[in-house]
């Protein structure tokens, strides 16, 4: 790809978990493992494996989740309770949304494409007011599969006027990227804002 391509990036599409905010799944598996005696090995089998997929992709209401999760670990403690982890684990990162307030003032279109389920959205919308900062998006409760299946990135590019060959997706876990790159699109393995915003001026945006 030419500079000259790079410098026609209309429209960035980010990941939520791990970008916009921090990797809550990974810092709610260790809090789950640690207040209830499981190991971590345990909880992430039940909320990566194929239970939380369901829970990810609408499949199963979240409470359906919670009681199917405690059944699999074995305890009785009230399922709002581990819930209330769960949901408390993403935190904003301030520099990433500093980094998005900036481009969304250069007139960037800003889209989102996240596998996340409804009872955390709506948690994090009530308490951060995030979705102020993007046009659109894409989750995976919605779309009913997640990523990487290519029809969670064909849903994102149906939000956008602009083709993908002037799209940037942005994600931290690299895997996530490929189905972005087969459709065309630009891609930046995310691993920190400053990393990210290095990244961006070098494909010349300008922000």
């Amino acid at each position: 790809m030419t500079q000259n391509n790079l410098l026609q990036i209309k429209t960035l599409i980010f990941d939520l978990g791990g970008v916009y905010f921090t990797d809550g799944a990974a810092t709610a598996i260790k809090s789950i493992a640690a207040t209830y005696s499981l190991t971590e090995a345990q909880v992430t089998e039940v909320i990566k494996g194929d239970l939380g997929t369901q829970y990810r992709i609408g499949a199963i209401t979240p409470d359906e989740f919670w009681q199917r999760a405690t059944a699999a670990w074995n305890i009785t403690a009230p399922t709002a309770e581990i819930a209330a982890i769960w949901l408390q684990a993403y935190v904003p990162i301030p520099a990433t949304i500093a980094l998005i307030d900036r481009l969304q003032t250069a007139g960037y279109e800003l889209l989102f494409l996240s596998d996340n389920a409804p009872d955390r959205i709506d948690y994090l919308e009530k308490t951060y007011h995030f979705l102020q900062h993007f046009q659109d998006g894409v989750f995976s409760h919605i779309a009913g599969v997640r990523k990487p299946d290519p029809k969670m990135y064909q849903l994102v590019l149906q939000k956008t006027t602009t083709p993908a060959a002037q799209c940037l997706f942005i994600d931290d876990k690299p895997a996530m990227l490929e189905p972005a790159r087969k459709l065309g699109m630009h891609v930046i393995h995310f691993t920190g804002p400053e990393q990210l915003e290095k990244d961006l001026q070098s494909l010349g945006l300008k922000f």
